[in-house]
């Protein structure tokens, strides 16, 4: 753009503008009368602007420019000058008179098109058309706002050329619904895609869409149709582009779904298209076969279209080097079979439809073929296939959108186990009800399960002992005697993944084989601890602080001494620390003090101190006893030979909202269990993760032999102001124009993807595994607020589209989000037991897991949309279905690794030293999380009512598991002499089981088994599951008062004073005096607090605290040209002499004839040092 000034001589030019660059004015130009600027292109093709712009003159008001086409009938350049003026400080003083002047010169339109096919725009008036690629931008330049129309072109989209005319009007609602139109000979065919226009300083931003992608990728012919039309809308197999898909433009703003058919079955339940972040299952029937197609929801980068992927349930993915044929099973053999060429991924449409499904495979060209094998169930399980090939090892992944059965090539460590006979004695084995075969002395074997289908347990004999079952799930070791005098031991143990049963009758061999690590010294230890932890995020530019992240101690906590210091219930601690700090009172007033005590509950201790340091307790337990306190962060890690422990704890954590004008001072602070219940409770940390592992000397897999996190249930408090300062602080200022393009090309990848590039299918593809041996992550409990209040400061500044994503999405799918008071949100927890799992495989369980039932809960529980399958995280036909239970956190236990691994070493123990004879194995398992493991389990109504009688007839295992948990703990702790070590992990008693099932009922279990997984009634009992509860528990305040930046934006060390009286100022009187004032000193002159003398830069006031709201009022504030001379310090405080004018102003009050005001301050030094302040003060001011 040219810049041209008028000058004493008439128009000059005085320089150029580059796109998106900054000139700056020369000052002879500036300053020539009459002070004005025109501007033009730099092309021969316009002429200068009408109408010029005064710099003088603005106030700060948007001009619309227009410059004349140099050719007749050409439309005129339009733009928009929008001034920035900003006041500055002269040098060396605190007066902000002088004024900085920018002026930026915008496009009227942009019009972005975020449709995945090129469209052409032609505005009214002009003879060509505009070309703009998908997912590009471009400057209307002629386009003037109110007084012109355009026309855009969408070619050739599904045959047919379609076409929408628009007036550019000036006001006009965020999002709405464009027609476009096109015909096929004499029909006409209408399809509504959306505008989204946003307007800032004046000019247009046209962004157009389409409110869903549909992308087919199952390799079938679908058809869609919306709930509101008949229209169908047909998807052919082959097509591997986008179908634009919409709603009627009534319909386009509100709750809407839609349904599905393949071929000509009949139309699928209706289904929302708007959950996005959720994926299920949608199920079209004809009568030969029921077709099961995944749902994937996903948002665009843009906010405005949601991308539904729809693919087969069942993927086959081949990773072996051969062609497989693969064939379902079913009565009415068809002999049709699937073939899948070596790392393909085909889809696989079933003719069966059930709770188990069966399949074979066979490679292609050969007559041998596999045994039977479950496909829709979770196992692995290695295929016996004839020489030269020797099997095929099948794995099947089950999630709420896809079944991927996975066939990979035989590997030795893949088989069920490794038989290794190191005895003079042969030993028989088979799969339970099945053959049996021998493996002779000094011999090896690798067995594979006989048939899949059955029940997997290994039976073996040797000797004497006979048919004993073993599930090759976990590590074990065990004695017996083979005849009378040959005692022969077994141990059940990884050698990489592969799972190895030996016997020997060599004791040292079956100790070296379990690697009893738990024995071993440990070599290194390492312990961090801090007292606490302080992060303060600044910005800088606004010179204010937006959060503090806090992570603090605990107070006072009694331990006791077992093996161990383990903390007393609370109620027991209290009472201890009321009566110590009785006896420490009576020791310092030297009165005589009885150190032994006795306090309710029958406790009796001695505050003696020994000279271990420790106290005593002698009832009801004679142990040691001593006054500690829980470390803000705790962090553990010990290793040696064969074995790392590492244990952490972080006690208690928040995160405050610092922005001033905040709805919720606390963004995320922990939840104390109710006090009833915390009384009866051993304090818990807020995060707690204790793990161990075992490292085997000749392979890369790891053993995790206890892996446990336990988080405590949390409120998460947020306001829109405070997310507003969040995205300005993270988010780029302006977001460029090659970011945008490349987030639509990022959408635009989902389109080109491959079945075989889906990260399901790419997550078992490489990567070491390990072994986990009990995986457990508590559930997690989380109590939301949202309010759509709360400033952020700069208000006239508009949130980009980035923040403002959440608003589109809510606006298309026809929520209006209001504020939210504390919905509960629970989410399961995650427990796998004796399983494989490389990084990524596991990565992705936990995040399908936790963030597919947060996300489906949010949709029912604060927007109030249905969701495809089931919002509580239990997957249809999934062996862990069972356990997708929820347990309060604080009732979680958790134990260090280090006790863990002493649990186990007694284990061990006990049989190597022959102090227990026959125990039946170091690592047995309370019987409460049954059907667990290789042992998938069915879901039938006989089955649950089965096991719920025998979870409720047992009483006389769970007693000792329940031992030391007492009332109300549902994880019990186990304390070892049996040899028997995992704890049971149940969320079973009082809100498990009980509340569960009581909640979801029969509904919900009847939706988890049903095939259908349809979409579920929320209106019926299966809500009482999650409901919006709110319990009274005491408020919890921010850690500290938001840290005062001064006028210079230089950080200092935090000050508490300084924040603490700034905070005042900035309260008071809803910032009358914060806008032009600054903070100096202040000082409590009661007690309470309530009575404040602050100081700033230019004024004293007496503040007080209002009694009922809690507010900060002045009293009365007096400027220092007021002041007859500087305050004084007086025996009784400080005395505020004032000018004689301000005797008049109070006739009728009872001080007014004294023209000074007086300030109670006992402390003389105190009163000094506030005088000193105000000194300084009014000496910079002067």
């Amino acid at each position: 753009m040219e810049v041209w000034c008028q000058t004493d001589t008439g128009l000059e030019k005085c320089g150029e503008v580059a796109p998106s660059q900054v000139f700056n004015v020369p000052l002879e130009f500036v300053y020539s009368q009459p002070n004005v600027m025109f501007f033009k292109p730099s092309n021969a093709r316009y002429h200068l602007s009408k109408t010029p712009v005064s710099w003088k003159q603005n106030q700060g008001k948007m001009q619309i420019l227009t410059c004349e086409a140099t050719q007749e009938g050409h439309q005129s350049f339009c733009m928009n000058v929008v001034p920035e003026i900003e006041q500055i400080y002269y040098e060396d003083t605190s007066d902000l008179t002088p004024k900085t002047y920018m002026f930026h010169l915008h496009p009227t339109v942009i019009f972005q098109n975020l449709l995945p096919y090129d469209v052409e725009i032609t505005l009214e008036g002009t003879d060509s058309s505009l070309k703009i690629p998908q997912g590009d931008k471009k400057h209307l330049l002629t386009a003037l706002v109110g007084h012109c129309a355009f026309e855009v072109k969408l070619s050739q989209y599904q045959g047919k050329d379609w076409y929408a005319k628009k007036s550019l009007e000036s006001s006009t609602d965020v999002l709405t619904s464009w027609t476009f139109q096109a015909y096929e000979q004499s029909t006409e065919c209408t399809m509504a895609l959306g505008l989204h226009t946003a307007t800032h300083s004046g000019q247009v931003n046209l962004s157009l869409y389409s409110p869903y992608w549909m992308i087919n990728k199952t390799g079938l012919p679908l058809g869609y149709k919306s709930s509101d039309s008949d229209v169908i809308i047909s998807h052919p197999a082959d097509l591997e582009e986008v179908v634009m898909f919409s709603f009627k433009p009534k319909a386009f703003l509100q709750k809407k779904k839609a349904s599905l058919r393949v071929y000509e079955t009949e139309w699928s339940d209706k289904f929302s298209l708007d959950t996005v972040g959720s994926s299920g299952t949608v199920t079209c029937k004809s009568k030969a076969q029921t077709f099961e197609i995944g749902v994937q929801i996903t948002l665009a980068n843009s906010g405005l279209t949601k991308i539904v992927v729809f693919t087969p349930y069942y993927l086959l993915v081949n990773r072996t080097q051969y062609v497989l044929q693969c064939s379902e099973i079913i009565p009415q053999d068809t002999g049709e079979s699937t073939e899948v060429h070596m790392g393909q991924c085909e889809p696989f449409w079933p003719m069966q439809n059930g709770k188990k499904m069966h399949m074979k495979v066979k490679v292609k060209d050969s007559d041998h073929e596999t045994q039977a094998f479950l496909f829709n169930q979770e196992h692995t399980t290695l295929l016996r296939l004839n020489y030269p090939i020797g099997g095929i090892n099948v794995s099947s992944q089950v999630t709420e959108s896809t079944v991927v059965i996975t066939f990979e090539d035989f590997r030795q460590c893949l088989s069920a186990v490794r038989l290794v006979n190191h005895t003079d004695i042969p030993v028989k084995y088979g799969q339970k009800d099945k053959e049996t075969q021998t493996v002779g002395p000094m011999e090896t074997v690798l067995y594979v399960w006989e048939n899949p289908l059955e029940e997997r347990k290994l039976v073996w004999s040797c000797g004497k002992k006979e048919k004993q079952k073993d599930d090759l799930i976990k590590d074990g070791l065990g004695d017996f005697f083979a005849d009378s005098d040959t005692k022969i031991f077994w141990v059940s143990f990884l050698d990489g993944e592969q799972r190895v049963l030996m016997f020997t009758q060599d004791i040292a061999l079956a100790a070296m084989a379990q690697e009893a690590g738990e024995l071993e010294r440990i070599e290194q230890e390492i312990t961090l601890s801090l007292q606490g932890l302080g992060l303060s995020l600044v910005n800088n530019y606004k010179k204010r602080e937006i959060a503090y992240l806090g992570i603090t101690s605990s107070g006072i906590v009694w331990e006791e001494k077992r093996k161990r210091f383990k903390a007393l219930k609370l109620k027991q601690c209290k009472a201890l620390e009321v009566a110590f700090q009785k006896y420490q009172n009576d020791l310092a007033i030297g009165r005589r003090a009885n150190p032994k005590h006795t306090l309710e509950g029958k406790m009796e201790v001695d505050f003696t101190v020994l000279p271990s340091g420790n106290m005593m307790m002698y009832k009801p337990n004679k142990r040691p006893l001593r006054r500690s306190f829980q470390e803000g962060v705790w962090l553990q890690y010990k290793t040696s030979p064969h074995q790392l422990q590492f244990h952490a704890k972080i006690n208690r954590l928040q995160f405050d909202n610092q922005v001033p004008a905040c709805v919720f001072p606390t963004v995320l602070a922990p939840i104390p269990p109710p006090k009833s219940v915390a009384a009866e409770s051993v304090p818990k940390p807020f995060t707690e993760m204790s793990v161990m592992l075992r490292k085997h000397e000749h392979t890369t897999v790891m053993q995790v032999k206890y892996c446990k996190v336990l988080i405590q249930a949390m409120a998460v408090k947020v306001d829109q102001g405070f997310l507003n300062a969040m995205i300005e602080m993270f988010m780029p200022e302006n977001a460029e124009k090659e970011s945008e393009l490349e987030e639509f090309q990022e959408d635009l990848k989902v389109v080109q993807s491959k079945l075989r590039d889906m990260s399901i299918c790419q997550a078992s593809a490489s990567g070491a595994k390990n072994f986990y041996d009990i995986l457990h992550f508590s559930p997690i409990k989380i109590h939301i607020s949202f309010s759509l209040h709360g400033t952020s400061g700069d208000s006239s500044k508009p949130t980009g589209l980035q923040s403002n994503v959440v608003n589109l999405f809510l606006q298309s799918v026809g929520v209006v989000l209001t504020d939210v008071q504390d919905v509960v949100f629970k989410l399961g927890y995650f427990e796998r037991n004796y399983k494989l799992y490389n990084q990524s495989q596991l990565t992705n369980e936990l995040v399908r897991h936790y963030s597919g039932q947060a996300i489906k809960q949010m949709y029912v529980l604060v927007l109030g949309l249905d969701v495809l399958g089931n919002p509580f995280g239990v997957i249809r036909g999934l062996a862990q279905g069972v356990e997708d239970l929820f347990y309060e956190p604080y009732q979680g236990a958790i134990q260090g690794p280090e006790e863990f691994a002493e649990g186990l070493a007694l284990g061990v123990r006990s049989l190597l030293g022959h102090a227990v004879g026959g125990a039946a194995g170091a690592v047995s398992k309370i019987t409460g999380a049954v059907g667990k493991g290789l042992a998938a389990l069915t879901l039938d109504d006989d089955y649950q009512k089965k096991r719920r009688e025998a979870m409720n007839k047992r009483p006389a295992d769970l007693k000792e598991g329940l031992a030391r948990g007492g009332k109300g703990l549902v994880m019990g702790v186990f304390d070892g002499v049996t040899g028997i070590v995992r704890k049971p992990v149940e969320g079973a008693q009082q809100e498990g089981v009980g509340g569960f099932f009581k909640g979801l009922g029969k509904g919900l279990v009847g939706v988890v088994t049903r095939p259908t997984s349809g979409v579920i009634d929320f209106a019926s009992s299966s809500f009482e599951g999650i409901k919006r509860v709110a319990e009274m528990t005491d408020e919890v305040h921010r850690l500290r008062p938001p840290r005062m930046i001064k006028s210079d934006g230089v950080l200092t060390p935090y000050c508490y004073r300084e924040a603490e009286g700034n905070g005042i100022l900035q309260d008071l009187e809803k910032a009358k005096y914060a806008k032009t004032d600054t903070y100096v000193a202040h000082l409590a002159v009661t007690k309470d607090k309530k009575n404040v003398f602050l100081v700033t830069d230019k004024r004293v006031i007496f503040v007080n605290k209002g009694d009922i709201f809690g507010q900060w009022d002045c009293e009365w504030q007096y400027q220092w040209a007021e002041l007859r001379e500087p305050p004084s310090v007086t025996p009784k405080g400080v005395l505020v002499a004032l000018r004689e004018k301000q005797k008049k102003s109070f006739p009728f009050s009872i001080g007014s004839s004294k023209s000074e005001k007086f300030v109670l301050i006992p402390d003389p030094k105190t009163a000094e040092w506030i005088v000193g302040e105000i000194r300084d003060a009014i000496a910079r001011w002067k």
